[in-house]
């Protein structure tokens, strides 16, 4: 039997940072952005303070229109898949890769 390893990820948050535009050598657009997510959580029955800060990437078609919609403190929603980046100095990091993006 073949194990479905599951890899999807909900957020809710604001725009911290101006989204950014760009372009692959393949004529891939991509939109990047920083979401600040923070909520009260329950863990162990009680109250726990959630503070996330994670890098957005939305590539295709869709990146351009969202780069007019959305700027600095835009509430939206992201649904996606959590991926391993390093950045020029070779430190990891987690990035949101979005597959939905809903303004809220």
């Amino acid at each position: 039997m073949v194990e479905t390893l599951q890899n999807q990820f909900i957020i809710s948050g604001q725009l911290t940072k101006p989204p950014q535009l760009t372009r692959s050598p393949a004529g891939i657009s991509h939109l990047r952005f920083v979401l600040e997510h923070v909520s009260e959580q329950l863990e162990a029955g009680l109250p726990r303070r959630s503070y996330v800060r994670i890098q957005v990437v939305l590539s295709g078609n869709e990146a351009p229109q969202w780069a007019t919609e959305l700027a600095v403190g835009s509430a939206v929603q992201v649904t996606g898949f959590l991926n391993r980046q390093e950045d020029k100095n070779g430190l990891a990091k987690l990035v949101l890769h979005a597959q939905q993006l809903v303004k809220i």
